[in-house]
C-alpha cells in the first residue's frame, strides 16, 4: 500500500461524514484514510430496502441513510469508529483483505487476537466488532473501501435499530442483511473514551502503513459537503426511493409494485403514483 493521509473528521453528523466520503473519493486525487463518529444513524447498503432492514417508526430517534457500497445494514453511534480507505486503483479492485488486514493487525499491537471472517468481517472470538464494504469509481480508477469498528456502542439500541417493528409482505430481489452476534472491543479491555481509543489506534497503524500526515478535517465549513447533503444524502429520493423495486401484499391482500419510492402498479388506479408510505399510512 502507497503512504497514506489520515484524515480525522470532527462532525458527528452521518450525513456531512457520507458526503465527505463521496467528496474525498471523486475529487481528491489522493490515498486517504478518513475516521470519523457519528451520532445515532443506521445506515443501508446501496441495494437494499429499508422497509424490511430498518425500525422506522414515528418514534424511533436515528438518522436513516443510503451509503454508496453494497452490503448490509449497520448502526453507527459515539461508541462506533468508522474507517475508510479512499484509493487510486489501476487494477485488483476489489481486494478487501488489503483494507482489512492493517485495521486486523492494527487490534493485534492493542493485544486484541481477532479472524477475518469468510465475509469480509472482523471477528473477536464468536462476535463480530467490524463489517465491511466497498465501491468503485471505475471510471476515475478510485477505491472506497469503509467499515464499522464497534468500540462502545449501544448493542441493545444497535439490535433493536436494524429490524422492522412490523414484518411487512415484501418481495424483492434487494441485498438481505446478513445477521451475526456483535460485541464491543471495550468489553476485552477499556482504553478510555472512544476518542481515545481512535487515538491509539492511529497511533498503532503507523507501525502497520506508511502514514504521510495526520489531520483533522471539517466537513461542516465545505460548500461541496453542505451541497451534497442538501441535494443527496438528507433526501428521502436517495435514502428510501433508491431502492430496488419491490412487490408489498397490504393486510387486506392488495398487491402493490413499488419503484423509486412510488406505486407503479396497483388494482386502484387512483393508487398508481402514491409515495409507498402512503400505502402504508392508509393500509
Amino acid at each position: 500500500m502507497k503512504p497514506i493521509d489520515i484524515y480525522i473528521s470532527s462532525s458527528h453528523d452521518i450525513y456531512k461524514n457520507i458526503a465527505l466520503e463521496e467528496f474525498l473519493l471523486t475529487s481528491s486525487k489522493q490515498d486517504i484514510l478518513l475516521f470519523y463518529i457519528n451520532k445515532d444513524a443506521v445506515v443501508i447498503g446501496k441495494h437494499q430496502n429499508p422497509w424490511i432492514e430498518v425500525d422506522l417508526s414515528p418514534s424511533r430517534d436515528f438518522k436513516i441513510i443510503r451509503r454508496l457500497s453494497g452490503g448490509g445494514t449497520v448502526f453507527h453511534d459515539l461508541g462506533n469508529i468508522n474507517f475508510s480507505f479512499l484509493r487510486n486503483k489501476e487494477t485488483d479492485f476489489v481486494n478487501f483483505k488489503e483494507h482489512i488486514i492493517p485495521i486486523s493487525k492494527t487490534l493485534e499491537q492493542l493485544n486484541i487476537p481477532n479472524s477475518i471472517s469468510e465475509r469480509n468481517d472482523l471477528f473477536v472470538g464468536e462476535y463480530k466488532v467490524s463489517g465491511n464494504a466497498e465501491h468503485v469509481n471505475s471510471s476515475l480508477k478510485r477505491l472506497l473501501h469503509h467499515g464499522t469498528l464497534l468500540y462502545d456502542s449501544n448493542l441493545v439500541k444497535l439490535n433493536g435499530s436494524i429490524k422492522p417493528k412490523e414484518v411487512l409482505n415484501i418481495k424483492t430481489h434487494a441485498v438481505p442483511s446478513k445477521r451475526s452476534p456483535v460485541s464491543n472491543l471495550r468489553k476485552f479491555y477499556d482504553w478510555g473514551s472512544t476518542e481515545t481509543f481512535l487515538e491509539l489506534i492511529v497511533q498503532k497503524l503507523k507501525i502497520i502503513i506508511d502514514v504521510n500526515s495526520v489531520q483533522e478535517i471539517d466537513p461542516s465549513n465545505m460548500t461541496e459537503i453542505t451541497n451534497l447533503v442538501n441535494e443527496k444524502y438528507a433526501l428521502d429520493e436517495w435514502n428510501f426511493n433508491h431502492t430496488p423495486q419491490f412487490k408489498y401484499t397490504g393486510k387486506s391482500g392488495e398487491i402493490y409494485k413499488i419503484r423509486k419510492g412510488k406505486v407503479i402498479e396497483s388494482k386502484n388506479s387512483n393508487e398508481i403514483g402514491l409515495p409507498f408510505k402512503k400505502i402504508l399510512e392508509h393500509d
